[in-house]
């Protein structure tokens, strides 16, 4: 009875690491028979969106309102158990401008909140991104990075200070309007134009039509009226100094071409006044409402 006993606790012994040896192969298997168990853990993982976006500022000046990040759990719901680091990026810079200062936070109960984002390079066209280890968001909407944003009254002028670019300096007014707005004066920070012959570009964009002045230093010559020319790219089209239209210049994706002389009750772009300087030349340009640059 005893010898029957020893050789049943064997069996079952052994019935047992038979059962337990199965299962060990049938897991073995299932981990080969499904590849995706890895991507399927890749989903679960947190994304991020950027619900406050960046917004069109002064250069060396925190951006306000402040961007807003915020990281979701797979079901779209805010992670209140995420407080890591959440690092704004560029997703579009035109220009090869450094990052941004204070680009790095850390995110309260899934919000991440930017109030000293401050950049220090004027451009046009940026774009931002905001990630956490393994997730990055879509690229924000775009923004530039002024020289100068002037806040205009109602019922009252504005105007700026001087912006320059590669020799060229300049100034605008913006008319009186019934409704507040913005005025914006930028130098540099946006490829020469096809009718540039000399100086840097400058650009002045505003919901008010504007009065501007532009200089350079003088070539040579003497003092008096001369051809002064204007190299202007806008949005919209406009008829040039030759009387023909502007030609779209794709590579900035604008109008552009020499300015005309103004008629009386001017509905376009045009020159104002002209003169040539022992020290510099100089123009005003009648400008609408809208986004010029402005070179000679």
């Amino acid at each position: 009875m005893t010898g029957m006993t020893k050789v049943t606790g064997m069996t079952r012994e052994v019935n047992i690491m038979r059962r337990l040896g199965i299962a060990s192969a049938l897991l073995a298997a299932a981990l080969v028979l499904i590849p995706g168990t890895a991507a399927m853990a890749s989903s679960c993982r947190d994304s991020v969106s950027i619900v406050a976006q960046p917004t069109t500022t002064q250069r060396d000046t925190a951006m306000t309102p402040a961007v807003v990040v915020q990281v979701e759990d797979r079901r779209g719901h805010v992670d209140t158990r995420f407080n890591g680091s959440v690092t704004l990026g560029y997703a579009e810079d035109p220009g090869g401008a450094p990052p941004p200062a204070n680009n790095t936070v850390r995110a309260v109960r899934g919000v991440a909140t930017f109030p000293a984002l401050t950049f220090s390079s004027v451009g046009f066209g940026f774009a931002l991104t905001a990630s956490i280890q393994g997730a990055t968001s879509a690229p924000s909407q775009a923004f530039d990075i002024v020289d100068q944003l002037v806040l205009c009254s109602a019922g009252q002028t504005c105007s700026t200070g001087v912006v320059a670019s590669d020799g060229t300096s300049g100034s605008a007014v913006g008319a009186a309007s019934s409704s507040s707005g913005v005025l914006l004066a930028t130098g540099g920070g946006f490829p020469a134009l096809s009718c540039t012959t000399r100086g840097g570009v400058l650009t002045f964009t505003s919901d008010r039509a504007l009065r501007i002045t532009v200089s350079i230093p003088a070539t040579g010559g003497h003092r008096g009226p001369g051809p002064v020319d204007v190299c202007w790219g806008d949005d919209d089209p406009f008829v040039t100094a030759s009387g023909a239209p502007a030609a779209f210049n794709p590579a900035n994706g604008d109008y552009e071409g020499l300015l005309p002389g103004c008629r009386p009750c001017p509905t376009q772009p045009c020159v104002l006044s002209r003169n040539r300087g022992h020290h510099e030349d100089t123009a005003v340009v009648y400008a609408p409402a809208g986004d010029p640059h402005i070179t000679f």
